[in-house]
């Protein structure tokens, strides 16, 4: 007996609401099953609420809890006007009002708990029922999407880069927080369409948003919550070395953990979004010889385009619900590493020099080294005799400046630990690679084999 009460209590509300639905309920029907007290008043239980929500025909199935928001919704009309698909205040105090006309149900408290409870057994995600009803007519489509809309180059690396961010953002919807550290930025003229483009890829403009404007807002993981797509258009405009690290560390970050007001606990929320980046500035990128691996820079040419995405806006839609068609068969038919290919690493490292500054240092250094005739240089030589500053004493920083020249943007030389340098000490430092068809030169003590005395 004990077991078949525990089998009982383990049958849930939407189970409940199936079988007393088998035929449509009436408000009557309702106030006959719900729990009363001795005076024949409806119990202001939360098992009362539930059974309204559950069973009311204007409440059934109208409150559900939006995953990609993590809000509650109201899908369907509840009979008075609304301005937002979002519960608000307003929506509150009007269910509150109707359950206590139509059930003599008066508990705030317990009709707020009834109503999260069946909001969350009620969920949905409004994307990915989206992309599940998406059919593709089998044109492929995502490879031309840069230089169709922007007039970008159509090769292998935007190619790639389109295909790897539409992919991204269908995993991060099914797969909150899984890991993608990448962002496409757009570069080109004012009036390109740069943004236009982000906005109608995000489908729903609901799903756009260029609001992140410091990631030092209070506010800042909030306004991420109910967008699948987050340009850094104004942060890219201002960036700088520090910067740069800011957006680096925060776009790697694979979730949250925040309470939004009126809740008790803090919650962990992983990431259902991608960031891009739009920028009028060729050399948006701060000078960095280590890499800005995260960065994906795209120029755009205005002139080359096919056809300007307002042109026809209801065309350019279409054919971008086309393309995330494709990307939901490339997405259900493959497993996906969600990073660039090895080839395209190197080319993006190289690429995006043509995005930062003019880097003066390297061509100072590599000038003085190919007209060196030592084989063996430091950093302090470099800075002292490169530089002309013989009677200075270098800072840390332009010692780490300098390194960073010789490891990253020198041609010719590599890394040593330990080489004695005259007039500086024993010193770590760099030897010149000899090349294919040239001599190394050897230290005086070592002796050379068949060599004449």
């Amino acid at each position: 007996m004990q077991r078949e009460s525990e089998s009982e209590d383990n049958i849930s509300w939407n189970e409940i609401g199936e079988v007393l639905d088998s035929e449509m309920s009436t408000v009557e029907d309702i106030r006959a099953d719900l729990a009363r007290n001795d005076k024949g008043n409806s119990c202001q239980t939360i098992n009362n609420c539930m059974l309204v929500f559950h069973r009311d025909p204007l409440l059934k199935g109208s409150i559900r809890k939006n995953e990609l928001s993590g809000k509650i919704d109201i899908v369907g009309n509840l009979g008075w006007q609304r301005t937002s698909s979002s519960l608000t205040d307003t929506d509150v105090y009007q269910i509150h009002w109707y359950l206590e006309k139509n059930y003599g149900l008066k508990n705030d408290r317990n009709i707020n708990k009834a109503m999260n409870i069946v909001a969350s057994e009620n969920r949905y995600h409004p994307i990915r029922d989206y992309l599940e009803k998406l059919k593709w007519d089998g044109q492929p489509r995502i490879d031309n999407l840069l230089p169709r809309y922007l007039g970008a180059d159509c090769d292998d690396y935007t190619k790639e880069i389109m295909r790897l961010f539409m992919l991204a953002a269908i995993h991060r919807v099914y797969e909150p927080g899984c890991k993608f550290e990448i962002m496409v930025c757009l570069v080109g003229g004012q009036g390109a369409g740069k943004s236009t483009f982000f906005r109608f890829l995000a489908i729903n403009d609901e799903w756009f948003s260029d609001d992140l404007k410091r990631m030092d807002d209070d506010n800042v993981y909030r306004k991420m919550q109910g967008h699948w797509i987050i340009e850094m258009s104004e942060m890219m405009a201002t960036v700088n070395a520090k910067s740069i690290e800011d957006i680096k560390s925060f776009i790697s970050r694979q979730k949250e953990t925040y309470k939004i007001p009126y809740e008790t606990h803090p919650e962990d929320r992983p990431r259902q979004c991608v960031f891009v980046g739009t920028s009028n500035n060729m050399d948006f990128l701060p000078l960095d010889r280590t890499g800005n691996r995260r960065f994906a820079p795209v120029l755009v040419h205005p002139e080359w385009v096919e056809k300007h995405i307002l042109e026809d806006e209801k065309e350019s839609r279409e054919y971008i619900r086309q393309a995330w068609a494709e990307a939901m068969e490339l997405y259900r038919n493959g497993f996906h590493e969600l990073k660039l290919s090895g080839k395209t690493e190197e080319y993006l490292k190289e690429m995006q020099k043509d995005f930062m500054p003019e880097d003066a240092k390297v061509g100072i250094i590599q000038n003085w080294l190919d007209e060196l005739a030592e084989d063996y240089v430091c950093s302090i030589m470099i800075y002292k005799e490169a530089f002309s500053h013989e009677y200075d004493t270098p800072k840390d920083w332009e010692l780490k400046e300098i390194n960073n020249v010789m490891n990253h943007s020198i041609v010719g030389w590599e890394k040593i630990s330990s080489h004695r340098f005259a007039g500086y000490g024993t010193q770590r430092g760099w030897r010149r690679v000899a090349g294919k068809n040239e001599f190394q030169n050897l230290p005086e003590d070592v002796v050379i084999p068949f060599e004449e005395r």
